[in-house]
C-alpha cells in the first residue's frame, strides 16, 4: 500500500497550494480582462497576440490542474460510501472522455458483462480513479490505436481494466509508476497514478499495471463488492 502523508506534509502542501492558487486565479481573471479590452483594439482574432494569450491562458490552466492534483495527493479525502451503478457509472466516463479521445484519433470501448452490477463505493472518487488510467492510456496512446475499458469479476470483487495498445512502458520505468512526480512525459505531473491507487487502497482494493515495451499497457484496479472499504 502506498504511503499517506504525514499530517504536517498534508499541512504544508495545503499552504503552499493555497498561496499559488490564490495568484493564479488573479492571473486568469485578468488575462480575461485583457482579451476582452483587446478584442476593442484589435478585432481581428488571427492576430498573433491572440496566439500569445491562448498560450499563456493554457500555461496558467496547466498549472492550475497539476495545483488540484498536488491537493488531491497531499490531502485525500475520505471516501463517502455508497450503493455505486458500476456500468452507468463507466458508461458517464466514456460518453465524458470519449471525445478527447476521437480529437486524438484514438477509439475508446466499454465492454464485458462480469462482477457484480454495484459496489460500495465513492463514485465520484471511483470515476477519477479510473479516468486518471484512461488519461495515463491516451497519453502513451498514438493515433490510431485503441483503448479498451474492461469489467469483470464475480459477485464478491469487481474487475476494472483499462487496456491500450499504446507505447508500453520500459522495464526499468514500470516499477517506479506509482512514485509521487515521477513521469517520463514532458508536461506530466506524475500524480496521477499516485493518486488512482490511493482512491482505490482507501476502498479495500488494489491497483497494478502490467506493461512491455511496444506491447500496450493494461491497469487493472480490483475492488470489494461489499462494506469493507477503510
Amino acid at each position: 500500500m502506498s504511503d499517506s502523508p504525514p499530517p504536517l506534509v498534508e499541512a504544508i502542501a495545503a499552504g503552499i497550494a493555497h498561496e499559488v492558487r490564490n495568484p493564479l486565479n488573479a492571473l486568469q481573471i485578468n488575462l480575461g480582462i485583457l482579451e476582452q479590452e483587446l478584442s476593442e483594439i484589435v478585432p481581428d482574432r488571427r492576430s498573433h497576440v491572440y496566439e500569445v494569450i491562448g498560450k499563456i491562458a493554457g500555461e496558467l490552466r496547466s498549472l492550475d490542474n497539476f495545483v488540484t492534483e498536488f491537493l488531491r495527493f497531499a490531502r485525500p479525502p475520505l471516501p463517502r460510501l455508497e450503493p455505486v451503478a458500476v456500468r452507468p457509472l463507466l458508461a458517464d466516463l466514456v460518453t465524458f472522455i470519449g471525445p478527447e479521445c476521437a480529437r486524438k484519433g484514438v477509439s475508446l470501448s466499454l465492454a464485458g458483462d462480469g462482477g457484480p452490477e454495484s459496489v460500495l463505493a465513492d463514485g465520484f472518487q471511483l470515476k477519477h480513479a479510473v479516468l486518471n488510467l484512461v488519461l495515463n492510456a491516451l497519453q502513451a496512446t498514438s493515433s490510431g490505436g485503441s483503448i479498451a475499458i474492461e469489467t469483470g469479476g464475480d459477485a464478491e470483487r469487481l474487475e476494472i481494466a483499462v487496456r491500450d495498445s499504446g507505447e508500453g512502458i520500459a522495464e526499468q520505468a514500470l516499477g517506479r509508476v506509482f512514485e509521487a512526480f515521477f513521469t517520463t512525459r514532458e508536461g506530466g505531473t506524475g500524480l496521477g497514478l499516485p493518486i488512482a491507487r490511493r482512491i482505490v487502497e482507501s476502498h479495500g482494493g488494489t491497483l497494478t499495471v502490467r506493461s512491455r515495451e511496444g506491447e500496450g499497457t493494461v491497469a487493472r484496479i480490483s475492488l470489494p463488492a461489499g462494506p469493507r472499504a477503510r
